[in-house]
Parts: structure tokens; sequence; C-alpha cells
């Protein structure tokens, strides 16, 4: 019970949605390796790679905000001020490279169109919202007196 009380202690009970999103898009990245035709059946010899390179991207990234967000402030300021930051950059950039490899799909054609349009929607809304998540952070540390 101690262990759970000191886990919420920090910044994970000022954000706990900022944690669940970071633990969904770790295990999402974990998803790319397990099925190799993620995001979809749109599986070509380079888009394999290119996408489990933004699985690594995805883990590595949400990796860094999960462990900001877990950590002690007094003991790790840098790592609670600029790792959260720092991965909601890394995540907005790893949603824009998948929303460009949706654009790409969807423009040179595919048999379903509305489920990849959905995909390029809710992946284009991740890369915004990640990226405004990051800017709030960085003006918001900007604006430390330290």
């Amino acid at each position: 019970m101690n262990t759970i009380k000191r886990m919420f202690s920090n910044h994970l009970r000022e954000r706990p949605f900022d944690f669940y999103v970071a633990f969904v898009l770790f295990f999402l990245g974990v998803w790319g390796f397990i099925d190799p035709t993620w995001p979809e059946a749109y599986t070509d010899g380079g888009m394999l790679v290119l996408m489990t390179i933004i699985s690594v991207y995805l883990m590595i990234s949400s990796g860094f905000i999960m462990s900001s967000l877990l950590c002690k402030r007094q003991n790790h300021p840098v790592l609670a001020l600029m790792g959260e930051m720092y991965g909601w950059f890394f995540i907005a950039a790893a949603a824009l490279a998948t929303c460009i490899i949706y654009f790409v799909a969807l423009y040179h054609g595919i048999s379903n169109f509305s489920v990849w349009a959905i995909w390029f929607i809710i992946w284009g809304g991740l890369a915004i919202s990640a990226g405004v998540r990051a800017f709030d952070l960085f003006y918001f540390y900007r604006s430390l007196k330290i």
C-alpha cells in the first residue's frame, strides 16, 4: 500500500491521463513488433522497416513520459522537467510520420477508404494534441525562474 501511495505522490496525481496515454502508446509500439501487418494490411518492404522504427520511437518516448511522471521531482529535476516535454515532442513526430504513411496509402488508393480515413484522422489528432502538449510544457518550463 505504501508503494502505491508513493507512486501517486508526484506528477501522476496531477496528470493521470498523460500516464494512461503514454502507457497505451508504449503497448502500441510493442504491438508493432508482435503484428507485422501493423498498422493495417499495407505492408511493403520499406514500409515494414519504417513502421518498426516508429514502434521503437513510440516505446522510447512513452517510456520517457512514464518515467518522468513516476520520478521524484526533487531528486531528478531534469528528468521530471525535460523528460515529459521531449517525450511528447517525440510522440508527435512518430504520430505525424504514421499520419503521412496513411496519407500516402490513401493517395495510392485502397479498398476500404473509410477505415483508412478514420485511422488517418486519429493519428493526425494524436500528432496535433501531442504537439500542443509538448509546446505547452515548453512554454511553461521557459517561464520558470530557476
